[in-house]
Parts: structure tokens; C-alpha cells; sequence
């Protein structure tokens, strides 16, 4: 990859329509992600950075919390070392403990990425501690998150 291929928006850019938005580098031979309103939504709520991954890990939890809590549940996580990476929270001091819980938002997939924007929207604001959120049988999207996060989230 090269820097003349990345994409790269104003910051204060609409999320739609997508003719809308602004610019500041726009590869003429490539397409942007179908994904980009649903970066443009975590970065209108504060993330320094998305990462979106189609991790098997994450598939599978999407899969198994679903056959077992039920499609309204989220995915749950205590007692175990990985989540000692994680931040407790937006404007919470530290980072998550061996005895805390970690409580990651799982929403259903749609036929097309961009359509997910709404139902991500809604994560976000109900679980205003997290730093990711599950798509159902499909992806991981991570939020301002460092690199040392993203190998906690997807172990």
C-alpha cells in the first residue's frame, strides 16, 4: 500500500450523502469503503482511529453469545488477562481489571456495509464504555483503540 492510494476525508465531513463529502485526498482509480460512514459515525463520537477486521474469533462469539443468550444479548467477558488492555471507558481513568467486566455490543448484519451506520449508531450510545462493536456472523469494528487493544479484542 501507498500513501497516494489511502483515502483520506476533512474531518467534519457529512456521513450522507456520499457526494457530500470532503475530500483532501481521493484516489481517482479506486472506490472508497462502503464502510465510511460507519468510521465517520465513531469518529463523530470521539475515536482516534477505526480498525475493521473479519476475524473468525469474532465471527464465532457473534454466533455462539447468539445460540445461547439470545440475539439481544452482548458479548461478555470477565476473569481472564486479555481484558487488561482494554480502557475502562471514555473519560474513566485506567484500564479494565482481571475482575471487571467487558461488555462488547453485537449487531445485526445487512446486506450491505453501509446500511449497518444506524444500528452502530445505537451500540455506540448504549454502551457508551466500549471500544468495539461485533457485526453478527461478519466483522469486528474496533474504535480508537492502539495496537495492543486490537491483540486483546481479536485473541
Amino acid at each position: 500500500m501507498k500513501s497516494e492510494n489511502i483515502f483520506v476525508l476533512d474531518k467534519d465531513t457529512p456521513k450522507y450523502p456520499p457526494s457530500a463529502r470532503k475530500y483532501i485526498r481521493k484516489p481517482l482509480d479506486l472506490k472508497p469503503s462502503a464502510c465510511t460512514p460507519l468510521f465517520l459515525a465513531a469518529f463523530e463520537r470521539g475515536a482516534g482511529c477505526c480498525i475493521h477486521t473479519h476475524s473468525q474469533w469474532c465471527v464465532l462469539v457473534t454466533l455462539l453469545v447468539e445460540k445461547i443468550y439470545g440475539k439481544d444479548a452482548c458479548f461478555e467477558i470477565s476473569n481472564i488477562e486479555q481484558i487488561k488492555g482494554i480502557p475502562k471507558g471514555r473519560g474513566k481513568a485506567g484500564m479494565l481489571g482481571f475482575h471487571d467486566t467487558l461488555r462488547v455490543p453485537i449487531i445485526e448484519n445487512t446486506p450491505f456495509e453501509e446500511d449497518l451506520t444506524e444500528s452502530l449508531e445505537k451500540a455506540m450510545e448504549q454502551y457508551p464504555d466500549t471500544y468495539a462493536v461485533l457485526v453478527r456472523n461478519a466483522a469486528n469494528h474496533l474504535y480508537e483503540l492502539v495496537e495492543a487493544d486490537v491483540i486483546s479484542y481479536d485473541r
